[in-house]
């Protein structure tokens, strides 16, 4: 009889791993599909310019990786939960997550920092929702930025002049 209950628990076991694995890939699959080149739209009837400001790779691993305005400073969000390293443009080193949330992708960061040289380190916490437009011709970027470190009033009078959005238009549409 222990033998017969040991075979069931382990067909469940099995059973229910192979049903989440299923809609994990299944949602995975229906993911929208940022990689690509983009180059960001200065005025809402501006062509786009040539050469891109933000490059984005999706690998088959599950990580969104993405250079801006040339700099080989190439971030890898890991889209499974887990964080990664994260080099801010200014050069500061800090850690970085994503996921995929409806048909938007969140990228999230957070560094520390100094604003000037004897005061104490203050974390920078940025987040990011990218949106494709239907045609998948547009990238729409909501960036906001607070600061955990400081009391909310202080923080968001300080994420204010930094946060907003940004449309960007890809460049060489598949």
């Amino acid at each position: 009889m222990g033998n017969r209950l040991f075979a069931t628990v382990i067909c469940a076991a099995w059973f229910t791993l192979t049903i989440a694995w299923s809609a994990k890939f299944a949602l995975a699959a229906d993911a929208p599909d940022y990689a690509g080149k983009y180059s960001l739209q200065e005025h809402k009837n501006a062509p786009a310019s040539s050469d891109p400001d933000i490059e984005v790779f999706q690998t088959e691993r599950g990580e969104v990786a993405t250079i801006y305005h040339g700099k080989r400073a190439t971030n890898f969000y890991p889209l499974n939960g887990m964080e990664g390293d994260y080099i801010s443009p200014g050069g500061v080193p800090g850690r970085c997550t994503a996921q995929f949330k409806g048909k938007q992708l969140i990228l999230e960061s957070t560094v520390a920092t100094r604003p000037q040289l004897n005061a104490p380190i203050v974390r920078l916490h940025t987040k990011q929702r990218w949106q494709l437009s239907g045609d998948s011709k547009t990238l729409t970027i909501q960036t906001d930025v607070d600061f955990p470190d400081f009391p909310v009033g202080v923080s968001a009078a300080v994420a204010g002049d930094t946060s907003g959005k940004q449309k960007y238009a890809r460049i060489g549409v598949r």
